[in-house]
């Protein structure tokens, strides 16, 4: 997809549907983090990965017609945002703000999520948007591949 002419594209969120859905999703979800997180080894960035999440986590679209440009997958009982991935080409449209948004108001309830925190355009990102990291013992460490993390809480 190329990058729209113009930010006042309608924009549609809702669930997935059906396993069509989430394998674009997946694919997305590739693609985006491949393109992303540039400090994580090639191949870390798995279809068969989302789709196993997706079988414990409701997977949410952003469409810009009919174009899927973001996912956000939610473990409900957590109410915690494992994936929040918009397509390169439609990344600073607002399609993570509202997906996030969208999320906020249907959960009514505070969200949290990890990110790794090499990843300075999505600390921006999340504190820009009012998100705000935790400092409890728990709330920051070093993954299996090495790479530091840290836990945001939004609402």
């Amino acid at each position: 997809m190329a990058r729209p002419h113009c930010s006042t594209l309608t924009l549609t969120i809702r669930k997935a549907r059906g396993a069509a859905e989430i394998a674009d999703a997946a694919a997305l979800y590739v693609r985006a983090g491949t393109a992303a997180f540039t400090w994580r080894p090639a191949g870390h960035f798995t279809a068969e990965d989302f789709v196993r999440f997706a079988e414990e986590e409701e997977v949410w679209l952003a469409f810009m017609g009919n174009a899927l440009v973001g996912i956000l997958s939610l473990f409900r009982a957590d109410n915690f945002i494992h994936c929040l991935y918009v397509a390169p080409e439609a990344q600073r449209l607002g399609v993570g703000k509202s997906l996030v948004a969208y999320l906020r108001n249907e959960t009514a309830r505070p969200l949290t999520l990890k990110l790794d925190t090499p990843n300075t355009k999505a600390i921006a990102f999340y504190e820009a948007t009012g998100w705000t990291r935790l400092v409890g013992p728990d709330d920051f460490g070093v993954d299996l591949q090495g790479v530091n993390w840290a836990r945001y809480r939004f609402g």
